[in-house]
């Protein structure tokens, strides 16, 4: 009797417990195992024929995709609980087609005596969705992840269920790897590179994915020579499908890469200064390469600029070739200019890049006769002057005077409205004129100068006057209506640099 009534009661008191933590449950760890479960759950039950529904469950297919496709798993699982609808669209193959690993997914917590409750890939888990939804998977991206044991055990799976498994990852042909280079320790900055298990593994991975179209590894910042060999396999797979290869900062000391001259229908290449050279520069003039980025950015160190006669010998080879010169992040330094290169843009993606005259008469003397694209994103980090000797101005127009191709300038620095009308009038093919409104001083500033007749300077000084009228002027020019642009809209632009705006480029 003792012992039933023993059984009763814990039965009570975890039917209690199960009542209490349905009312108390939120989001929270153990979402991600609800969220997994649904991945095999059957079928939803009838629902009440009684109840009156919205119209959300009428939405296309199309649009739910759409929607579903911007969404974590976990809030797909939450969506795919609305209505039959949803529930369908949340097994339609179009929704799994991206995969984003990142930190605490398909984790479980673990007890660790040295580090405490952490959270620790659950094989159980990946090897479950792997194999539902791997089939389905088209685009697969790495960000950084602060826990390297998370990704080894992740690459380790893939590369088991692919070669097990028939289907799993079979169709990627995207894959982005994000490595994640940089730790902070309290008011200490450590930088390091993959390698050892981590990198063989992404190897292998790399090795069995036969359909890739688009590869991008960034921040790898290999040791030695470890980074001359990374795509070895992906040459032999992936010769002939490849389309366009992102290679940033792949090692941290200067070594010339020649697997991107191997790839035959390659058509861009992103590739960091420290990993170009003559041998590059002469398997590229032999291919179909259109667009060659050289990117930089603050984990960028032992850039070389390659000497003008491989450039040289390069553009006459492969005269559609396109260079663009960028930063990006929070870049302080300078772009590693490559004389003589057929350099179509010069983009600063960095809120630190300020414009000089040192910098203007390089780029003017390496690129007048090549230069399409001269821009500066994001807001600007540092001081700017408001007196017009110490302003950009005069650089800014001896650009436009000196670069007659020049179709594209965005200016973030402060400048006069007496300057922006003189932009417009020198630069006679500029179409797209981006401007920071609140980096525009109403001042007409600018001395006479002996090319300019009365009446041409007399004109600048009355339009100068007022942002309106500066507004109609440059539109009358450019020939559609033309605003200064707010913040806001400045930070939202996104430039065109991959296709030729002139026949013969």
């Amino acid at each position: 009797m003792g012992t039933r009534h023993t059984l009763q009661t814990i039965a009570a008191y975890a039917e209690a417990r199960e009542k209490e933590k349905k009312l108390t449950w939120k989001p929270g760890d153990d979402d991600e195992a609800v969220s997994l479960g649904a991945l095999f759950a059957g079928e939803r039950k009838d629902e009440d024929p009684n109840h009156v529904y919205g119209f959300w469950h009428l939405l296309p297919d199309l649009v739910l995709e759409k929607i579903y496709s911007y969404l974590s798993i976990r809030e797909r699982y939450y969506a795919s609980q609305v209505c039959r609808s949803w529930y369908q669209a949340f097994n339609f193959p179009r929704v799994w087609y991206t995969f984003i690993l990142y930190d605490n997914l398909l984790t479980k917590r673990k007890f660790n005596y040295y580090a405490g409750w952490e959270k620790l890939l659950d094989s159980v888990r990946v090897s479950t969705f792997l194999t539902k939804r791997g089939p389905m998977i088209r685009s697969l991206i790495f960000l950084p992840m602060e826990n390297l044991y998370n990704l080894y055990e992740f690459l380790n799976l893939s590369h088991y269920l692919k070669n097990n498994i028939p289907g799993v990852l079979a169709h990627v042909h995207t894959l982005r790897f994000h490595f994640s280079c940089h730790l902070a320790h309290r008011s200490e900055e450590v930088v390091f590179g993959t390698g050892g298990q981590t990198l063989a593994m992404l190897k292998k991975v790399l090795g069995m994915l036969t359909e890739l179209k688009t590869l991008e590894l960034r921040d790898l910042l290999l040791e030695g020579k470890e980074g001359l060999h990374l795509l070895d396999d992906v040459c032999s797979v992936c010769c002939e499908t490849l389309r366009s290869l992102i290679l940033i900062n792949v090692t941290k000391m200067s070594y010339t890469l020649l697997h991107p001259g191997a790839f035959i229908n390659l058509t861009t290449l992103v590739i960091s200064p420290q990993n170009i050279g003559e041998d590059l520069l002469q398997l590229v003039g032999e291919s179909k390469l259109r667009n060659m980025h050289i990117v930089q950015n603050k984990y960028t160190e032992n850039g070389r600029s390659v000497n003008f006669k491989a450039w040289k010998q390069c553009r006459r080879s492969n005269p559609r070739l396109r260079v663009h010169l960028s930063t990006e992040g929070s870049s302080k330094k300078e772009l590693y200019w490559q004389q003589r290169a057929p350099v179509k843009s010069i983009v600063y993606d960095s809120p630190y890049s300020k414009i000089t005259t040192t910098q203007m008469l390089q780029v003017v003397e390496y690129y007048r006769g090549d230069l399409e694209v001269f821009a500066h994103k994001r807001l600007p980090r540092f001081y700017m002057p408001r007196s017009f000797h110490d302003r950009v101005d005069s650089s800014l127009l001896l650009l436009a005077r000196q670069c007659p191709y020049l179709h594209t300038l965005m200016i973030r620095e402060r400048i006069s409205t007496a300057t922006l009308l003189l932009l417009a009038h020198t630069a006679k093919n500029l179409h797209f004129f981006y401007v920071r409104r609140n980096a525009v001083i109403l001042k007409a500033d600018w001395p006479p100068h002996p090319e300019w007749s009365s009446e041409f300077y007399e004109w600048v000084r009355k339009n100068s006057r007022s942002y309106d009228a500066v507004e109609r002027e440059v539109s009358q020019i450019l020939g559609y209506r033309w605003q200064m642009m707010t913040d806001k809209q400045f930070k939202l632009i996104k430039l065109n640099l991959q296709n030729a705006y002139y026949a013969y480029s």
